[in-house]
Parts: structure tokens; C-alpha cells; sequence
């Protein structure tokens, strides 16, 4: 309230540092607190009623006196006199002005006079704190030293996390520690108290234990706390305690002492460098191995007593629990798999040496490979995890945004429809910093400057550093709005500080960025809360409701890879744009299924082109299912098309009678889906041509033989033009499937890491005749089939 005042003060004045330079004029202002008449050196009253203390109130009252005409006096009575000070309140935790004869302050004679009149000695050492004039204030005097401090440890932790702290809260804890003669915080029962005292309580308490533990003593728990090593939440070996903070999700115990501190020195190695998720996967895999060993007559207790045959009960009791539909059919391979990493590493971490854990245990107690069960395939109809562009439209329409907005705030709205935008990954979109957005200066076709958008942020995921994702100003105006909210919300903080997307709690100055988790939540929420959320129409026009499930954060990273594959975006740019270290992590993010393919297949059919640049199925609207079986078996990929030539289908593209020289044979196939790498291959071959024309450096008969041959060029010229000529020459309609078509087709070529006789990836060259095709044969054979 006093800098409110100052500034609307200053917004008066106009200067606020003359203001501060002349100060408050104190002299009309009387201290807070005491009596109108008794407020002299050594007449020291504290007022209790009417601006008066107890005294001169009740002699004004006697005289039927206004307070005015008490204090100044009236034609009956002179001005009122000062009464001598009767000291401080006596009680250990009071500094206040004694308001009563027997020596108490008004605060404590009340207390005193409701509590029957005791004994006026220990009340006084009893020292109750009293609230009234003490507003904001919490009085410790009286309290353990070690109480003291960790109330005060627990202020500083508040501040430094941006936490509300009310004075009501915290005097209710320390009137708990005097109360219940507590020595430390610890000591105290949080459960008699209210919800910001006792969340204040355990904050403390568990900050306090963070202090005084580490890896090794946190090792002999069976509940820990994973801050210890850098992570959040807690991990319990004994089950009924919550695997993490956000989830009700509890762990089975692990009833075996061998078994649990096997799985603790596991969890302990794993912790230091993975995440919690696979060390709370691995306490839920042996809690319902411990399950199993329970029932046996030892209860499991011996390791050295366990056999291969346990091994197997307990992997035909998991098969039993998936058919009853107690667990599902990925949980049982979890577990497996789990289980089977628990007894390989327990052997390489010395487990099983003698005086271990497990010491003992036989080595025929492993799982083998063929003891896991085969992981559900997805199936080829499914778009993976890929929202349908019918429920991405949905999604991001007005309505539905409105409603989000309405549930979680502006922020997480941004959030999302930024999301959409850039495919990023949940953890890197809330991390992203206030200045994000940045400009990249370029010259284009016309030698002009020009400055493109860009997404600055960090991948700490695979350890990239100011990755530099180009946007459309869709995202841009996202940006700059949500700056604008941002910098109204927190207007002194630096800029360099802020994050784009703060935390809405805890979180003063908008320095921390919202958590993953609670933008997680919110979409959850979101989901549900549609009125109605229809997938894509199948083949009778008819749209099914789509699973809400299914709508996650993460969802929109993988539509985004598959919008790019739709749009025919080159695999290894894509890869770089989703910020994947390899290619095969990055086709694990869009699929090709079977119908879609079918359908390219059908409209791609008829444009099929011969080397000599003719039709080869004239006149044909659409491929018969025999025909369409006919191409899959009867070619092979083959660079700017297939080889239908016998000898090579069956060899799998690695016998071609004829030196691969395809544009020349009446085997070779074509179709516009392969127009960017014909049109490529011809630049190259021009460019080869005007460039070995001009060299010295060779003999003729060298430059005649690495010069391209012109009837290749013409060859290709051809295809090229027939190609365009096919495509404008069709209806509106049609070519707009053909286009689809062809998306598809080099969505899928894009999927294969190698084919015969090269990678179907950017500009491919003809391969050379080998010296040796028997040996090349052979190891390309090799490389092919692992």
C-alpha cells in the first residue's frame, strides 16, 4: 500500500524524487497506538477505545465529556493530565504497552480474564502471543533456536520459489511449535492443521530432509526422494506411495529382501544417467515378479532356491494375466523385457557375487530371446499417432480454442496453436525464452534483402543450442501477441529473463517457464470438454468419434511430420527439422498405409511411361487388383523408376543383363511421381556435358567416353516432357489426385533406407559397370539383407 501511495503521489507531483527527497510531514501525526493525552516521556499509554486508554476513557465517561473537550478541556473541567506509563506487558512473546493495572496489554488481560483468571506469574511465563495491533508481524521469541531457524529457512524457500506466504499461515505454525513444545519442525503433526499451514509444514520438512541427505543415505530408504539425483518425485520399493507427483499410479512391494536391493542397486545406476521412468518401469516389473515368488513355499526369501522353472511360472502367469484382461498385451512385454535387463545387468553390476544381493541365484535363472513376447504391430491402416487433418481442423477452431482459453487461459491457447505450427517437442515449446523469435536476412531470386522468420530455441534432448526452425507469420503473430501478454504481466523484469510461456504460480517475476506436465493437463482437460470430436469419414461417409485419448501435446509434433511428408518435404530436411539425429528416427513419425498407397497406385497406373517415352497402359482409367499385384511383384525399384526385366526382379534389382543402362531398355518404367529426379538428373547431365566440352585436362578419347551420350540426354529430355505433357493434360479433378498420388508414393519411397541399386534419396546417378559383378553382387547382397 505505501509504494501504491507513492506512486499515485508521484503521479501528482510529477518528479518522485523530489517527492522522496521531502518526505511525509509527521508532525499533525500521532505514534499508532497510543492514547490521545498519555503519550509523553513516561506517560506511555496504549489506546484501547476512542483514541483514549483505559483510564481516561472511563474518567471521560464519568464526566459525560466529549473525547474533544476531554483532551482540550470546557468551561467545567481544565484540559486532561498525563498518567505515569505502566511499562511493558510482562508475557515472554509481548512488546507491547501495558493497558492494565495488573500489568498485562489489553490483547492478554482478554486472554487472561477468558481463560478463568489463572495464575498471573505462569501465564506470563506461558507467554501466549497475542494478534491485534502486531499486524503482519510473527512473534518466535520464546521458541527452540533450531525451531527459529527452520521457520526462517522456510520464509527464504518461499521467497526464492515465488510461493504465497500469509502471515496467518505462519503464525498458526508457530503457534503449533509452542503449543506442542516442539524442538523442531519436524516433530510436529501437520494433520491438525490447515491446508496453507500444513502445506508451509511439509514444504519445509522436505526441504529440510533434501539438506541432510544424499545418494547414500537415501540408498537405505525404501521410499526416495528423487531430488537427490536432480529429478522429480519420489520412487517407492515397498508400493502404496505415489510413483510421481502428478499420477495415483502405486508400485506393487517388493516383498524379497534380495529382490529389492537388487532393484535398488539398479534403480541407483540407472538414476544417474537415465530417467526416472525406467527406474519406476523397472520397480513395477519386479513388484509383480515378487508377486509371483511369493507364493511359493520359502516365499521367495532364498535366491540360491530359485530355478529356471520359477522363471518360466512366472512368464506363464503373465501370459494368464493378459488373457483375463488384468494387464495389457504391451505391459506383459514391458515387464519381460524389464525383468530380463534386471538379471543381465544384476550380473554385470557383481549381484550375483558372493555376499551380494543375489548372491547365489543360478545362471539359468535369465530370460532368453525367445522367452519375450512379441511386441502388437501397429497396424498399416493406422496414421500413427498423427492427428487426421479432420480432427486437427477441429481442433484449431475457433470455438474449440475459445473454449480451451476459457479452461486453461490465454497462455496455454498460444501455446497450443504454436504447437501446431512447429511441430517442437513438449518440454522445448515451454521452455522457449521471451526473445524466441528472430530474423534471418537472405537474398532472393530478385537479389533483394529480404529477412524470413525464425524460431530460436534450444534441443536439449539431442544437445542443440540455438536451433534456427523457419515459420510463417501465422506463428509469428502468435509470438508477438503473447509477448505483448507477457510483458503487460511482468513489465519490470528483463526481457532476457522472461520466458514465453511463464508459469502461472509460483512464479513472480516470470522467470520459470510452465512445466510440460500442466500443459498436458491442460489439453487432457480440453478433450474431454468438447462437445463432440468426429475422425475422418470412412468409405460410406460416414465419420466415427475420434478417441480423446489420443489428443496429447505430443500429437501435434507428429501431424507436423506428417504435413511436411504429405507435402512432399524431403526426408532429410525433415529430419532437420524435427531436430532427429537419424533418418530412421524421423520416418517413425509419419506413415503411408495400405489404402493410400493403393489409391496411388490406381491413379499413377495409367501415366506409366516406357523408356521411349510412350503410354504403356493407353486407354486404362484404373488398375485391376491383378494388375495392381502384378506391379508388386513383377519390378523393382530402380533410380527414376522400376525394372520389370525378369532376370532382375527375381535377383532383387542385383542381376541387370544390360549394365543398368535403363533409359535405353524397354524394361525400364516411369511416372511423374519420379519428375524432380528426372528433371535433376537432366540439369546434372547438361551441365556435365558443357563442362567436360570446355576441359583440357583430358585426352578426346577420355572426354568422349565421360561425356553423357546424347541420346541419353535426349532420352531423358523425353520423359520429362511426357511427364508434364500427362499431368496438363488432365481434368482439374483428376489432377489433383494425381498430385495426392504422387505425395504419397514419394512419402513411401522416402520410408526405405536402401534399394537396389541406390538410396532413393535427392539426385541419384546411374551406376557404372563393375569390374567384378560377382564380388559386388555378393556384398551388395550382404548389405541388403544384414
Amino acid at each position: 500500500r505505501g509504494l501504491t501511495a507513492l506512486a499515485r503521489r508521484a503521479e501528482i507531483d510529477g518528479d518522485l524524487a523530489t517527492f522522496c527527497a521531502r518526505g511525509v510531514d509527521l508532525s499533525r501525526r500521532r505514534a499508532p497506538g497510543s492514547c490521545l493525552v498519555c503519550r509523553s516521556p513516561g506517560h506511555e499509554r496504549p489506546e484501547v477505545q476512542n483514541g483514549l486508554c483505559i483510564s481516561c476513557n472511563h474518567l471521560r465517561r464519568v464526566r459525560h465529556q466529549s473525547v474533544e473537550a476531554y483532551v482540550e478541556g470546557d468551561e467545567r473541567y481544565p484540559p486532561a493530565l498525563a498518567r505515569p506509563s505502566l511499562g511493558r506487558c510482562p508475557a515472554r512473546t509481548c512488546h507491547r504497552l501495558a493497558a492494565h493495572l495488573n500489568g498485562l496489554c489489553d490483547a492478554h488481560y482478554q486472554l487472561w480474564r477468558t481463560s478463568g483468571f489463572p495464575d498471573l506469574d505462569a501465564f506470563v511465563r506461558a507467554g501466549t502471543p497475542r494478534h491485534g495491533d502486531l499486524t503482519g508481524r510473527v512473534i518466535m521469541t520464546g521458541l527452540p533456536a533450531p525451531a527459529i531457524t527452520e521457520v526462517l529457512y522456510g520464509v527464504q524457500i518461499c521467497l526464492d520459489a515465488g510461493r504465497k506466504l500469509r502471515p496467518p499461515a505462519l503464525r498458526a505454525v508457530v503457534l503449533h511449535l509452542r503449543q506442542a513444545g516442539a524442538y523442531r519442525l519436524a516433530d510436529l503433526d501437520p494433520s491438525t492443521l490447515g491446508d496453507g499451514p500444513r502445506r508451509f509444514l511439509e514444504l519445509v520438512t522436505r526441504e529440510l530432509r533434501l539438506l541432510g541427505s544424499d545418494a547414500n543415505t537415501e540408498y537405505a530408504k525404501d521410499v526416495w526422494d528423487l531430488r537427490i539425483w536432480g529429478h522429480c518425485g519420489r520412487l517407492s520399493f515397498v508400493g502404496g506411495e505415489l510413483l510421481h507427483k502428478s499420477g495415483g499410479a502405486t508400485a506393487r512391494p517388493i516383498m524379497q529382501s534380495w529382490l529389492k536391493e537388487a532393484t535398488k542397486a539398479w534403480a541407483a545406476d540407472a538414476l544417474t544417467t537415465r530417467h526416472p521412468a525406467s527406474a519406476r518401469r523397472m520397480v513395477a516389473a519386479s513388484g509383480s515378479w515378487s508377486e509371483h515368488l511369493a507364493r511359493r513355499s520359502d516365499h521367495g526369501e532364498h535366491p540360491e532356491a530359485i530355478g529356471r522353472k520359477d522363471l518360466e511360472g512366472f512368464l506363464a502367469w503373465l501370459g494368464r494375466l493378459e488373457k483375463s484382461g488384468r494387464i495389457s498385451a504391451d505391459a506383459r512385454v514391458r515387464i519381460v523385457r524389464s525383468i530380463a535387463e534386471l538379471l543381465r545387468d544384476a550380473r554385470a553390476l557383481g549381484l550375483t557375487a558372493p555376499g551380494a544381493a543375489m548372491a547365489g541365484l543360478p545362471e539359468e535363472v535369465a530370460v532368453r530371446r525367445g522367452d519375450v513376447p512379441r511386441a502388437n504391430q501397429h497396424d498399416s491402416e493406422e496414421t500413427g499417432r498423427a492427428l487426421p487433418e479432420a480432427v486437427m481442423a477441429q481442433l484449431l477452431d475457433d470455438e474449440a480454442l475459445a473454449l480451451l482459453e476459457s479452461l486453461s487461459g490465454p497462455d496455454v491457447r498460444a501455446a497450443i496453436e504454436l504447437q501446431a505450427g512447429v511441430g517442437r517437442r513438449t518440454g522445448e515449446l515451454c521452455s522457449l525464452a521471451y526473445g524466441c523469435l528472430a530474423y534471418d536476412e537472405h537474398l532472393d531470386e530478385d537479389g533483394e534483402r529480404r529477412h524470413s522468420p525464425v524460431l530460436v530455441h534450444d534441443m536439449a534432448k539431442v544437445l542443440r543450442r540455438d536451433f534456427r526452425l523457419p515459420i510463417h507469420e501465422r506463428e509469428v503473430a502468435l509470438i508477438l501477441a503473447q509477448q505483448a501478454r507477457v510483458r503487460a504481466r511482468f513489465p519490470h523484469t528483463p526481457p532476457e529473463k522472461l520466458m514465453l510461456f511463464p508459469r502461472p504460480t509460483k512464479n513472480p517475476n516470470g522467470t520459470t517457464a510452465i512445466a510440460p506436465t500442466q500443459l498436458q493437463r491442460a489439453v487432457k482437460a480440453w478433450a474431454l470438454a468438447l462437445p463432440r470430436l468426429d475422425g475422418p469419414e470412412s468409405g460410406s461417409g460416414r465419420s466415427t468419434p475420434f478417441p480423446r485419448a489420443l489428443v496429447v501435446p505430443y500429437a501435434f509434433r507428429h501431424s507436423f511430420a506428417q504435413r511436411h511428408a504429405d507435402a512432399g518435404t524431403p526426408v532429410d530436411t525433415l529430419k532437420e527439422l524435427m531436430g532427429h539425429r537419424i533418418i530412421r528416427t524421423t520416418l517413425c513419425y509419419f506413415r503411408v498405409t495400405t489404402v493410400r498407397k493403393r489409391a496411388a497406385q490406381d491413379a499413377l497406373g495409367p501415366l506409366q511411361l516406357d523408356a521411349t517415352a510412350r503410354r504403356v497402359r493407353p486407354g486404362i482409367a484404373g488398375l485391376g487388383e491383378s494388375e495392381a499385384l502384378r506391379d508388386a511383384v513383377g519390378q523393382v525399384a530402380v533410380p527414376f523408376g522400376v525394372c520389370t526385366e525378369p532376370t532382375n526382379v527375381s535377383a532383387e534389382g542385383s542381376s541387370c543383363p544390360f549394365r543398368h543402362r535403363c533409359f535405353g531398355c524397354e524394361y525400364f518404367r516411369t511416372d511423374p511421381s519420379f519428375q524432380p529426379e528426372l528433371t535433376d538428373y537432366l540439369v546434372q547431365l547438361l551441365a556435365d556435358r558443357e563442362r567436360l566440352a570446355g576441359s583440357s585436362a583430358l585426352t578426346d578419347w577420355a572426354r568422349r567416353d565421360a561425356a553423357p551420350a546424347e541420346e541419353e540426354i535426349d532420352a531423358v529430355r523425353r520423359l520429362v516432357r511426357a511427364n508434364d505433357e500427362a499431368l496438363t493434360s488432365l481434368g482439374d479433378a483428376e489432377r489433383r489426385d494425381v498430385e495426392d498420388a504422387i505425395a504419397t508414393l514419394r512419402n513411401e519411397r522416402a520410408r526405405l533406407a536402401m534399394s537396389f541399386p541406390v538410396e532413393l534419396r535427392g539426385l541419384v546417378h546411374q551406376r557404372r559397370p563393375q569390374l567384378f559383378p560377382t564380388i559386388e553382387r555378393s556384398r551388395l547382397k550382404e548389405a541388403t539383407h544384414g
